[in-house]
């Protein structure tokens, strides 16, 4: 269904009325490719701001001459694992983690995890979502700090798609589960285990290999559609701290639909920061 408005897919952010970030996606008027002009958008924030003003008469675009065809998911070409699989000396995020780890274990997780090194924002990562029939559905550019490695959000958040580096004509984004494509090395006796974050999921694949560890790379992306493919594994989800109820919430609802699958409560009652997850856990044990 297509609507009047909708917020803007560009990667443009605007400063938040709520937070005063630069985090707001605006809406936009689909059918003039122009900007509402008040208030109404969505800050990318969503557990700390959580603003999202929709705009008001927001009508579905009915064009009874029109027919509707959906469009197929796009992938990146096989070959671009390779051509950004090199230049680990310049990636902050494999810098931090050689603080920690010994390199064999750094190795086998950037063989495991397809991670790749971008020139977009000096020593940036990218996390390819690759899915279990190995199609390249899309890459994530981030940028982290070597030594705290946290994510570099100043002057601005340093997030970005690979598609959208590359200029990709048309491409059509349908994420995956970050990690999807090593189910193949799995079987039902194994848990699969899910975190928000691609750095949470590949530090706690060294320090627990038994199981598998996915992302979602966004709190809104627990969802069915992107479950789909592990509904018959067992599937316990650990959220951020303060993020329980929510995802929690959507687990059950999970459940109705068949799956197998379990909400952790293991950071709630921790003495945490909120937004901490599991790599605040362990690798302060370190």
């Amino acid at each position: 269904m297509n609507y009047k408005y909708t917020l803007d897919k560009s990667s443009k952010k605007h400063q938040c009325p709520s937070c005063g970030k630069k985090t707001l996606v605006r809406y936009i008027n689909v059918e003039t490719n122009s900007y509402i002009n008040d208030n109404s958008g969505r800050c990318d924030r969503e557990s700390k701001c959580q603003y999202h003003k929709s705009p008001k008469g927001n009508e579905p675009l009915v064009n009874c001459n029109t027919s509707f065809v959906q469009q197929l998911p796009s992938s990146h070409n096989e070959l671009i694992l390779g051509v950004y699989g090199r230049n680990y000396t310049n990636n902050n995020f494999i810098s931090y983690l050689l603080k920690y780890f010994v390199p064999v274990d750094v190795k086998h997780a950037i063989k495991k995890y397809f991670i790749g090194t971008s020139n977009h924002w000096y020593g940036s990562t990218i996390f390819w979502q690759v899915d279990e029939q190995m199609n390249i559905c899309a890459g994530k550019v981030m940028l982290y700090d070597k030594i705290t490695g946290k994510r570099v959000k100043r002057p601005y958040p340093h997030i970005n798609w690979m598609h959208k580096v590359l200029k990709t004509p048309n491409f059509v984004l349908q994420q995956c589960l970050f990690g999807l494509h090593n189910l193949c090395d799995y079987d039902n006796s194994n848990t699969i285990c899910i975190v928000e974050s691609e750095k949470t999921a590949i530090i706690m694949s060294i320090l627990f290999p038994h199981c598998l560890w996915l992302a979602t790379g966004s709190k809104a992306n627990l969802k069915e559609e992107l479950l789909k493919p592990i509904k018959d594994y067992n599937i316990v989800v650990f959220p951020d701290k303060t993020e329980f109820r929510d995802w929690n919430t959507k687990v059950k609802a999970l459940e109705k639909e068949g799956f197998l699958i379990s909400c952790s409560n293991l950071l709630e009652n921790r003495d945490l920061e909120d937004g901490s997850d599991l790599v605040d856990v362990f690798l302060t044990s370190l």
